[in-house]
């Protein structure tokens, strides 16, 4: 059976746009496609700072977290901009997974991204985040989690500041930051 016509011009700009789509996807998974960390280089649970979090239950998981912290690294919610804690922190230290106090960034590599999120230019480690894609909210974008537990801590994006270009787009609620020399702060905002 024959495709009907629209004899105004539909077609060949359906055509069009679909080359321009496929071109825009194959752009997208040549940059993702440097982003992938090799999942062999993952840390194994034996060795996470509060013992082996990846074998905890969500029930488990609901009992030790806040409510607005679960929603955010079990269930990969996202807190509204500009309203995270550590958003504006200039503090020197150690931003950790909320979750299971894993190393996750520095403040060194923290940056006022205008975004509403607290940003970084790369993680402590390479191997401290997991990549994936992630194909919601009608988009192509990279997921980052936390490497130890799972937990969901934001996105990252090739539109950071040299010298990387990333941006790790991250919610407070999946961090806690440690000041350098002094007693262990958490995210006051949960």
């Amino acid at each position: 059976m024959r495709g009907r016509r629209s004899g105004n011009g539909h077609d060949s700009r359906a055509v069009e746009l679909s080359g321009r789509l496929t071109t825009l996807l194959e752009q997208s998974r040549a940059s993702q496609a440097r982003l992938w960390v090799e999942m062999d280089s993952k840390p194994s649970t034996s060795s996470e700072p509060d013992g082996p979090s990846g074998s905890r239950t969500e029930a488990q998981w609901r009992s030790m977290l806040p409510p607005d912290r679960f929603q955010v690294l079990r269930k990969g919610a996202t807190e509204p901009p500009f309203s995270g804690a550590l958003l504006h922190n200039d503090s020197e230290g150690t931003y950790c997974c909320a979750g299971c106090g894993a190393v996750l960034f520095h403040s060194s590599d923290k940056f006022d991204s205008h975004s509403g999120w607290p940003s970084f230019t790369r993680p402590a480690l390479a191997q401290a985040v997991a990549y994936s894609t992630d194909r919601s909210q009608g988009m192509v974008r990279t997921e980052i989690t936390c490497a130890s537990c799972g937990g969901h801590l934001g996105h990252v994006f090739d539109d950071g500041p040299p010298p990387t270009s990333q941006r790790y787009c991250i919610n407070s609620l999946s961090l806690e930051f440690r000041p350098t020399g002094g007693a262990d702060r958490s995210n006051s905002a949960s």
